[in-house]
């Protein structure tokens, strides 16, 4: 995995984790936090399938 994406993913890791950490503490996450975490989501899947393209 190059330096790079390996980078990338644990940024979008760090970000998921953080809203996922405050609806696990029973906090309350407001529509843009739940929107904002299905993007990091997203960009996540299209960089792990990239990933797999450029292994193959």
């Amino acid at each position: 995995m190059s330096k790079e994406i390996k980078i990338i993913l644990d940024e979008l890791n760090f970000s998921i984790g953080r809203i996922n950490e405050k609806k696990k503490n029973k906090k309350q996450i407001t529509d843009r936090e739940y929107w904002y975490r299905e993007g990091l989501n997203t960009a996540k899947e299209i960089v792990l399938k990239v990933r797999k393209l450029n292994q193959d």
